[in-house]
């Protein structure tokens, strides 16, 4: 047999085989110093099925990347979802802070005037007064053994404070000026703002009055001393 025929031969059954169809003169390079058949099979492109194995790679890729995308699109949702409802149900829970209004009995010209309701006198609070004693715009002293005597004034706003009766200046015992509505002391003309602490507002004061913790019961009306 000749080398052409041997050619013809490995081709057909190359054709019959794999399916490929290559030419005589790359089967007789097989047999010269420079053979190209083996690099040729060697490539991919040459098996009949490269193409849908290729075709399946690239579908499966496709397909994992969308689902991961899918999967990281709703861990985002639900992330988002939980940090909006733990607001949402945050500030509904928070309490709000409401200032019950009782009448005040105290208070005749303005019996419905706003009064704040404190929390019942503990045991060692001390009696001082009954607002009915005191009417708005009107003051009384108390002598207390620990404070001195005690100026305790009905404001015209229906509040209740209290101050130390002795001036910051000399020593001297000031006294409320209703039509003023300020306190006075008689001795040098200082003066003190009994809506604001006790400041100064004018004479030679250089402090503002030491001011007297007290606690209005608006149920009773009694005025409490929490020394």
């Amino acid at each position: 047999m000749t080398s052409a025929e041997e050619h013809d031969g490995i081709t057909e059954k190359l054709t019959e085989t794999y399916g490929l169809e290559i030419s005589r003169d790359i089967i007789a390079s097989a047999f010269t110093a420079h053979p190209k058949l083996p690099l040729l099979l060697s490539r991919s492109s040459f098996r009949p099925d490269a193409d849908v194995r290729t075709q399946q790679r690239t579908q499966i890729r496709k397909d994992r990347r969308n689902f991961l995308r899918g999967i990281f699109g709703l861990a985002v949702v639900s992330i988002s979802t939980l940090v909006l409802l733990n607001i949402t149900s945050g500030s509904n829970s928070q309490p709000q802070s409401v200032t019950p209004v009782l009448s005040n009995p105290s208070n005749p010209a303005n019996p419905n005037a706003p009064v704040t309701s404190n929390p019942p006198p503990s045991s060692a609070a001390q009696l001082i007064a009954n607002a009915s004693s005191v009417p708005p715009n009107r003051s009384m002293i108390y002598n207390d053994p620990s404070f001195g005597p005690i100026l305790l004034i009905h404001l015209d706003n229906g509040q209740f404070v209290a101050y130390s009766s002795i001036c910051t200046h000399a020593g001297c015992q000031v006294q409320f000026n209703p039509s003023g509505k300020d306190i006075i002391c008689p001795c040098h003309g200082a003066a003190y703002d009994p809506y604001h602490g006790a400041q100064v507002l004018g004479g030679p004061a250089p402090y503002p009055l030491q001011n007297i913790p007290i606690q209005y019961d608006a149920a009773t009306g009694n005025i409490y001393l929490n020394g």
